[in-house]
This record gives structure tokens, sequence and C-alpha cells, in this order.
């Protein structure tokens, strides 16, 4: 797709919508009107507790619905469209139907309520509740109308909402990841969703609300500035805010097996704390560890799928990056953790919200790697690895956020944050460069040991004064932050030459210190231009300042240390960006429209220091366009968005550093001072039919992405004994690679999902469709490469919603990956993997006695020779409740029973394919004891709801 394509099918995109706005109604922005009534019993003349009021359009989907309270009174809002269908409802009762016009009275007085005759003989009374509502952009679920067995948490509870998946332990809502969770709208544990999901009990939450947040300067100034966050808001039960509750556990089991921990949640309204603490030696990582030191279990020189920097590389088991958090560790990992959360209002004008980890982990890391590389068209190389990794990780980390209204006119958010971490790694390996025709080029043996101290402080300030006309609002966001990075690290290595049978040695110390200040100030006024539309104009200022200095020994032949120059460097870089911002917003009824148009200048200021000194300038001009436009029909459900992004991304300090990383001596890596800053474009796009009352999603989107100036690798293999950087010696098989500015990076995806209920089995359907495909640009031996690569992924679950005493889930997702090189048309790397689970959950009535198995299934088809992989994870439990409300459980669980668990992965850089088979747990037993902690006050006033003549949903205990 070229460039000229993409501009014109974005403006012809805007002029469509633009045009559509037209066409739309104007008039003033109406206030919010609510129906208000009272529901009363046709019979007895009393009130009606627990009435269900629900507000359809008049085709019968559901818009909003509420609960009639203790004097049968209600109120809720009504939507401002003409026409809305008002239902009210009780079991027993006939329905009262009523067609209402915008200019209707909102006063409905009493609705009699009768009964319905039709209803014989004795039947048990189970309520239906609405599974939710939509309220504008947020789609709020009920809780009650999921049905979790005892003693869930909050995870298991929303991965049974419409549209909301887990996808390699990473929640996804609507099609895209969630990268932040709220409860009753304040931040728990800062900016990791895991923890949230994790330790609070299913049983406390009242509603689940999906919506996509808006930056904290577009929610200040009013000004939407088309940057969004998808964020999930636990909204929590009244009666849960008052008293204390959790759970703590322990367990200890074959093979020395422990596993500890639990969760203190103390609530008084507004003030809250909540305590957590993680023990185990079984992978169980549910607060993420820092990566602030940059360090993983395996270094890799060459970029991923997704095209970003280097870095290691986990197993299937593995998740993602969140900020500075990562997700689980590949290998054996033991973990000691403590959390504190503290959540309070000061008053009627500040909010706060502050946390503060403690995080240790002991990883034990074992690796196979198997890579080919493409030199050329009739030519490949293959490199075969075996690693023994060890790290042990300590982590202090803490953070909070200030909101304050400082009165009518002046607002503030505060988020300041901190870590320090210490980190030692250790690592043996043995490695072996082979021809395409088998023959031994190089082999390795080495052995690297580092210690490594990091910290960072970094704050954000964002303020806003507003005057006396509406919307009109000047304010700044002012981010800054310190880091600094100490390490030292020693090395022996051995390398042969096996075509003429010579062996290289050696022994080296490195001292490695890293530091940099970054500071964005970003200065905005917003004007209103009519009563539905604002403009805005700003300024933005920002320094990414970074030094490195690294300084390399070797041992010599008189076995002293002698400083190494071709592994030592000494270098500043300085990235200085300002920026002219120009913005408009137009809202109107379901229609939302952004523009904006800004220009940057940006210098990349380089200095050498050592070994040699030297200056190196150059400077940028962009002009950023960026468009957002959104539509939502609340009478129908349907919406679509379309998003269009620029933005640019310059180097870090390590690739810019002109200095050999030689930890593995046949991949060596080395900076590139010249390289450039490289410039994006986005396209995204999405549209969503949301039906609550029948519990059906669809949801899909497209996305693509170009790079010119892509940050890509040249890689040199070595046929002969080449010298790098007039020093270092490479032997034929070694390979050295460097960053290199490329064009010719894009990536595309279709993504699309549905989800409809299965009634007769109380079971909720859910199909998510995939097709992507990326290409990297690299250069190998001076050669252009284009690595492909198509996948093409179809995925099935099933969830049921029977009871809190059965449950089941079944899910399957195939993925075919098409791989092709442009230098070898005819290299075959095409696999397909599949991933498949079963969970079968059964209790007795009473819930006393339980059991339940997880059945995971991995295929994987088309990898290297010994990689392909056909294995069973089977994991079964049982145990029994007691107690006061079964508060205490006990239970036996086996994981792995098959003792048949694996973890494969692959990973398509610019030149090459790679295959690393990593380390798992495998078989153990364990006996586990739970405590539930429980004691509320209750609430004044404790309305009926009409399932309480049955079984309460969803195991929910009242």
């Amino acid at each position: 797709m070229t460039r000229p394509f993409i501009y014109t099918a974005l403006i012809f995109s805007l002029l469509l919508s633009v045009a559509a706005f037209g066409q739309r109604p104007t008039g003033a922005p109406q206030e919010e009107r609510k129906f208000t009534g009272k529901v009363m019993d046709g019979v007895t003349k009393t009130p009606m507790i627990g009435a269900n009021v629900l507000i359809k359009t008049v085709t019968d989907s559901l818009l909003r619905g509420t609960v009639t309270g203790a004097d049968g009174s209600f109120e809720i809002a009504r939507p401002r469209i003409p026409q809305v269908k008002l239902e009210i409802t009780f079991l027993g009762y006939k329905t009262i139907t009523q067609i209402h016009s915008f200019r209707d009275p909102m006063e409905l007085g009493e609705l009699v309520l009768l009964e319905d005759t039709k209803v014989l003989g004795e039947v048990v009374i189970e309520g239906v509740n609405v599974v939710g509502e939509q309220k504008g952009d947020t789609t709020s679920f009920n809780a009650n109308a999921f049905k979790t067995q005892a003693n869930a948490q909050a995870e298991d509870l929303i991965r049974k909402m419409p549209g909301i998946t887990m996808q390699n332990g990473q929640v996804q809502a609507q099609g895209e990841q969630v990268q932040k969770i709220l409860v009753d709208g304040r931040e728990f544990f800062g900016n990791d969703p895991n923890i949230a999901l994790r330790n609070l009990p299913a049983d406390a939450i009242d509603r689940v609300e999906v919506l996509d947040q808006r930056s904290d300067q577009s929610r200040l100034t009013g000004f939407d500035d088309g940057n969004y966050t998808k964020t999930i808001n636990i909204i929590l039960r009244s009666d849960r805010k008052n008293g204390q509750f959790g759970r703590v556990y322990g367990g200890y089991g074959s093979d020395d097996r422990y596993a500890a921990g639990g969760s203190i949640n103390l609530f008084n309204g507004d003030r809250r704390v909540s305590i957590l603490g993680l023990f185990n030696n079984i992978n169980q990582q549910n607060f993420s560890s820092q990566d602030l030191a940059g360090l993983s279990a395996n270094a890799s020189g060459g970029r991923g799928m997704g095209g970003g920097r280097p870095g290691g590389g986990g197993g299937m088991w593995g998740g993602g990056n969140n900020n500075f958090f990562v997700g689980n560790q590949g290998g054996i990992v033991s973990t000691n953790a403590l959390g504190l959360n503290y959540s309070d209002k000061w008053g009627k004008k500040v909010n706060f919200t502050g946390s503060y980890f403690f995080n240790n982990t002991t990883n034990t890391l074992r690796q196979i790697t198997n890579r080919e590389t493409v030199v050329n068209e009739n030519l490949r190389q293959f490199y075969q690895e075996n690693l023994i990794n060890t790290v042990d990780n300590y982590n202090h980390r803490a953070n909070a956020r200030i909101e304050a209204d400082l009165n009518e006119k002046n607002s503030i958010i505060l988020t300041p944050n901190i870590s320090f971490q210490t980190n030692n790694t250790f690592s043996d390996r043995d490695a072996l460069t082979t021809a395409s025709t088998g023959d031994s080029l190089s082999s390795l043996r080495s052995i690297s040991d580092a210690e490594t101290k990091a910290f960072n402080i970094a704050n954000n300030l964002t303020y806003r004064y507003k005057f006396d006309k509406k919307g009109r609002t000047l304010s700044a966001d002012i981010y800054t932050a310190w880091n600094n990075r100490d390490q030292f690290s020693t090395l022996l290595a051995a390398s042969q030459d096996y075509r003429r049978n010579l062996i290289d040695t050696a022994e080296q110390e490195t001292n490695s210190l890293n530091n940099g200040f970054n500071y964005r100030i970003n200065t905005t006024w917003t004007e209103p231009l009519g009563e539905k539309s604002i403009g805005t104009f700003g300024y933005q200022v920002a320094n990414n300042k970074t030094r490195a200095d690294q300084k390399t020994r070797v041992l010599n032949a008189e076995n002293l240390f002698v400083l190494d120059t071709a592994l030592s460097n000494e270098f500043d870089n300085k990235f200085i960006t300002q920026r002219l911002r120009s913005g408009y917003a137009y809202n109107n009824q379901g229609w939302s429209i952004n523009l904006n148009l800004d220009y940057q200048n940006a210098r990349l200021d380089n200095e050498a220091f050592f070994p040699e000194k030297g200056i190196f300038k150059r400077d940028f001009n962009n002009i950023l366009p960026s468009a957002n436009i959104n539509y939502r029909n609340r009478e129908t459900g349907f919406s679509w968005r379309m998003r269009y992004r620029t933005d640019t991304d310059e180097p870090s300090v390590s690739e810019l550093q002109n200095v050999v990383n030689n930890q593995n001596p046949l991949n060596l890596r080395v900076g590139n001072p010249s390289l450039g800053q490289s410039f994006n474009h986005n396209i995204f796009a999405n549209i969503s039919k949301v039906n609550l009352e029948k519990s059906r999603t669809l949801f899909m989107f497209v996305n693509y992405s170009s790079t010119s100036n892509y940050i890509g690798n040249s890689t040199f293999l070595a046929v002969q004994d080449t010298l790098i950087n007039g020093e270092i010696l490479l032997r034929p098989g070694g390979q050295i690679s460097q960053p290199v500015n490329l064009d010719g990076n894009f990536r595309t995806s279709l993504f699309l999902t549905y989800g409809a209920p299965i009634k007769k089995i109380k079971t909720q359907f859910n199909t998510n469709s995939r097709v992507s495909f990326n290409r990297i640009p690299g250069l190998i031996n001076g050669e252009s490469n284009l690595n492909d690569n198509l996948t093409l992924s179809q995925g099935l679950t099933f969830s049921s919603n029977i009871s809190q005493n059965v449950d089941f889930s079944i899910s399957t997702t195939g993925s075919y990956n098409i791989v092709n090189s442009s230098l070898q048309q005819n290299l075959d790397n095409n696999y397909y993997q599949q991933e498949s689970n079963i969970r079968l959950y059964f209790s007795s009535q009473n819930g006393k006695f339980f059991m339940g198995n997880n059945v995971a299934h991995s295929l994987y088809t088309g990898l290297s020779e010994g990689f392909n992989q056909n294995f069973w994870l089977w994991n079964i439990e049982g145990g029994f409740r007691f107690a006061k409300n079964n508060k205490a459980e006990l239970k036996a669980v086996v994981f792995d029973l098959l003792n048949q668990n694996n973890s494969i992965s692959r990973t398509i850089s610019d030149v090459a394919v790679t295959d690393v088979f990593t380390n798992v747990l495998t078989r153990y037993g364990m006996v586990t004891f739970t405590y539930i902690i429980g004691n509320f006050k209750q609430p004044e006033a404790q309305p009926q709801q009409p399932w309480m003549m049955g079984r309460p949903p969803g195991g929910r205990t009242w």
C-alpha cells in the first residue's frame, strides 16, 4: 500500500464524515432528563421492592435498566432519542409497557402491577438479571447476571462477559488490549491490570464498565485530543465498601513445592487499604516484575515479530510488556512479593491513591535455541545454543496519584513514581554454528556474570485553569524523569574455528554506567468555536538526555587487565523536540470529530568523548497530522471509529553507542552514532454492534501501520577472519549486527469477534478471527532482505453461565503462519500452532465438596528439527469447604498429571527464524488450605431483589 493511497483514503474518509455531520440535526445540548415513579402491588397496595425498570428502543433493544428501592420508587435517566419503550417487570406479574416520546412528562407517578393468573402450579422462581446497559461510550455489565464458582476472583467473572477475552495472560476488551483497570474510578496498585483481577473477589463486584478513557489533560480541559486508553472500571457492591474482606492461603507439595499468600482489603467508605502477599516456587507471578535495568533471561540481538527493540523472549506461557512491567518469565521462578495500596478522599477536593511494592524473584532458565539465518539467495547458516541462566532480582517501586480541585477554576493531577532494582545474572552458554551443508563452522563456550543496580524517578503534573467563558481553558502538562543504571560484568569465553582448528580465548571485566534526565512540557489553550465545537492551540518542548560510559578491560599475555578501546566508549546523547500543536473538535449527538495538525522540529545532538572525540548533529522537521472520528447510535447500539496517527521514534542510547557488545562472541552487536529517527503512520478503524439484552456483541477492526526510516538491523556473517573496529577478530561462522535506518516496514491486521448466547445450555459462544501481515526489512552482508510473515488465526470459545455449582469453558485457537524471505523465495518456514483448553468445575449443592479439571493441549508443527510438539497439560483439583458459610477450604492439586508440560516459541526477525525451547514446571502435587475473610457493616436498607425467592446468582452471599 503506497503512501499516496493512504493519504487519499484518509482525506476521502474525512470528507465523507464532515458531509455526514452537516446532515445531522442541530440544536443546543439537552440537559439529562430522568424518569421517576413508584411501582405498587395491585393486590396488597404495597410498594414492590426489586421490580425491574427497563428502557428499550421501540424495536426492543435494551438501553438501560434499574430496580426499584425499598419504597418501590425508581429514578433512571432517559436516553436522548425521540421515542423509547418503558417496561416494568416482576416475576409472576403482568408486564407494564409504555411508549414515551421526548416531550411527554418524566414523572410517571404510581405504576400498578397485577398478578399474572396464567402462572399455575408450584414453581421455583429464579430471577433473570439484566446483562447490562450502554451509557454513552461506556458498556456497563451487571455482575449479578454472570454466575461464577464459589470463592472466584474478578478475573473469573469478567472473562464471562460478552466481548472480553484473555489472550496470553492479557485482558482484551472489544478486540483491544486493556491497559488500565480501575476500582470505583480509582487506580489500584498503579497501572498493572492483573493485580486487581487476581486479588478482588468476584462476589464483591456490582458492575464492570468497559470504556475508552481519555488522557488526563483531555479530561481536565474538555477537549478530546483523540488519545484513549482501553480501560475496565470495577464498581464494588455498596455492602462491600465498609468492612474487611480477602483471603489467605498456604500449601506444600512434592519436590518441596510451596505456595502461600493472600489479600486483605480494609475498606471504610472512601478510605481503602489493601495488602497483598505472594510467596511460592511454582511460577505464580501475580505481581509483575520490573525491568528497569533492561535485562532479560535471553539476550537476543534481533528484532521480533512486532519490530520492537532487541530483547529477550519467553516461552508460550510468557506475557507482554506494560510500561515498566513485564509478564511471566520463562523457566522455574521463585517469587516473594508484598504490596500495599492506599486510597482516600481528603475533604471534598482531593483524591489520593498510592501504592508500594517489594518484589524478589529467582529464575532458573534452561533454553535450547535453533536459528536459521538467510545469508543470500543460495546460502543459509544455522545456529544452535544451549543456555543455562539464573537471575536473582530485587525490586522496590512506589507510585501515587493526587487529583485536586483547588477551586472552581484551578485543578491539578500529580503522579509521582519511583523504583529501585538490584539484579544478579549468571549465564553459561554452549553454541555451535553450521553451514547449510551441515559442516561445523565455529563453536563457543562462555560464562558471564553481571550485577546491576538501577533506579528510576519520574513525575507528571497536569494543571488546568478554567476561565469564566465555558470551554475556554489554559492547561500545562509537565513530565520529568531521572534514571540511572550501573553494571559490573565479567566474561570468560573460548571459541573454536573448525576450518583451521584455532581456539580463541577471552577474559574481561566491564563497568557500564548509563544515566539520563528527560523532561516534556506541554501547554494547551482551548477556545469554544460554537455550541458544538472547540479549538485548541499548544506548544510542547521535550529533551531526552542520556549519557553512557562503558569501560572494558581484558586479560593480556602478562595476566594484567588492560583497557580495550574496541569494547569501551563514552558517549552523550541529546534529542530535543519542539512542537507547535493545533486542533479542532466537533461533537453533535452521536458524532464526534477531532482533527490535529502539528509541526515538529527535532535535533539529534551526539558527542563522543572516548575512545575518539567527535560531534554528530542532525535536524528533522516533520508535519504530524492526526484525526479521530467516532459515531455511535445509542438506539441500535451500533458504533464505528476511525483513527489516524503520525509520530516519530528516536533511537535509544544503546543503539547510538559505538561500542561492541560481546557477551556472546558468536553474536556481536554494535551501535550506530549516525542513526536517525523513524516516522510512523497508523490507521485504525473499528465497528461494533452491542445488544446487551440478547448478550450479542460484534466487534471488528482493521489496523495498518507503516514506518519510514525504520530502525532495523544490518547483519554481517563472517565467512573468513574479519577484524571489527580494528581490534576484535570475528571468526568464520560468527556474526555482528548494527542498527540502521531502512524503508519497507509495514504491518496490517484484520480482527473480527462475535459473541452470542446459547440459551438452551446457558452458555456464551464467542468466535475470534484474525488475519495479519508483517514485513520486516533488514540487511545481511550488504544485501537487502524482506522477511514477510502472514498469519491466519481462528479461535472459538464456549463459556457457561449455568450456576455456581456447575461451570465449564472450552476454547481453541489455531494459527497458520506463512514466512517468506526475498533473498530466498523458496525458503519454507511455514508453521502451524494450536492452543486448546477445557475447564470443568463441579460442586455439591451445598458447595462443600468440589472438583475441578483444567486440560490444555498444545500443537506445534513445521518448526525446526526436534522442536515440533504435541502435548497435554492436565491439572486436577478436589477438596471440601467447611466452617461458617464455607469460609475454609482444603484442597489437593495435581499439576501436569501426564507429566508432558513444555514450552516452545518461534520468533521472526529481519533475516532469521528462531525456535526456542524453555524449561518449565512439570508434575507435582500440593495440598492447600484457604480461608476467606469477610466482615462487613451492613447498609441501612437491604432492598429485596427478585432472585431472592430462589438461589442467588453467581454464588453471591448476602
